[in-house]
């Protein structure tokens, strides 16, 4: 049952500050969202107390966006995306691919930091498009996302995003705006975290364009949480003084090195999907949903360059709640 997901205490108290959460209303909410979810003939996917309580923690009990968010990443998770690949595809844990990204350590889940947080440390400098595809970067990139969601740690704490662009040359420019549209939408509109910063770390002029399109078609309550570092990791810690401690000494930190990271990294991602992949139980059936769940997901404009100075003149999107 939820009422008995055992919590460290700092996240007991973290969760009734930032979310409102009363232990005690934990198995309503659940069996609430459940009855919901029972009613959308077009979904099925898991409806265990901790895949719903994702969902609710995220949207700060608020169940109408709990429901939006949860139907948005079943849809998500089911259609053909980047490259032409569904995310919610089961993993193949032998898959050569899978080890060579693995390995690379390019999204890497920190240790949470003192104040509750965790960092995830995103690496695109070290992405060779010749081991791995765009689209496979994308589809590994969502099911890390699910492994570090399932912890209620991350949720209940918030995410601090660590964009670091170190290494980085023209193959790691993603040139198609449409990547970057149907990220930011999935990312915006459907995963169940909560991004308190997202910060940069040498970002060079040769991200510009790329950057551009990803600022606009981010919301307003995104673009301010962001920070930009160029060279100096610290203002990355002036702004977050936990980061130090969880980053490995390669960027400044004071945390376990980046090679043992990526091997705690890789044994976590296979220990958790080798208890069976429960994004490869999604499914959505379009011809089922009702008029009730028509609205959820918002359509994003096309990217228009001539629309982007330097200042940005950003697109408007929902401003909901991320």
């Amino acid at each position: 049952m939820a009422a008995a997901q055992k919590l460290p205490s700092k996240y007991v108290k973290l969760a009734k500050a930032q979310l409102g959460e009363d232990p005690k209303n934990i198995p309503a909410h659940v069996e609430a969202l459940r009855r919901w979810l029972s009613s959308m003939p077009h979904l099925t996917c898991p409806d265990d107390d901790d895949f719903l309580l994702m969902f609710l923690r995220q949207s700060k009990y608020v169940h109408a966006k709990a429901q939006a968010r949860l139907d948005n990443f079943c849809t998500l998770s089911t259609m053909k995306s980047i490259g032409d690949i569904v995310w919610g595809t089961p993993l193949d844990l032998k898959s050569k691919t899978l080890d060579s990204y693995l390995n690379t350590g390019m999204h890497l889940p920190l240790n949470y930091m003192e104040d509750g947080k965790m960092c995830v440390w995103i690496r695109p400098g070290v992405w060779n498009p010749d081991a791995f595809s765009i689209g496979q970067n994308f589809y590994y990139a969502y099911k890390t996302i699910f492994m570090i969601a399932s912890d209620p740690r991350t949720i209940i704490g918030g995410t601090v995003v660590l964009l670091d662009f170190t290494g980085g040359t023209s193959k790691q420019v993603i040139k198609d705006p449409n990547v970057m549209k149907l990220w930011a939408r999935f990312t915006q509109e459907a995963v169940p975290l909560r991004p308190r910063r997202i910060i940069f770390y040498n970002e060079g002029k040769l991200l510009d364009t790329m950057l551009s399109v990803m600022m606009f078609y981010m919301k307003e309550k995104m673009k301010n949480r962001m920070l930009w570092c160029g060279s100096d990791i610290e203002k990355a810690f002036e702004a977050e003084p936990d980061l130090r401690a969880v980053l490995p000494p390669e960027v400044g930190g004071e945390g376990e090195p980046l090679e043992d990271l990526i091997q705690a990294n890789k044994k976590r991602f296979l220990e958790f999907y080798g208890k069976g992949d429960p994004t490869g139980t999604i499914k959505v059936d379009e011809s089922k949903r009702p008029v009730s769940a028509r609205d959820f997901l918002h359509d994003y404009k096309d990217y228009n360059a001539n629309v982007m100075g330097k200042s940005g003149t950003y697109v408007k999107v929902d401003q909901g709640e991320i």
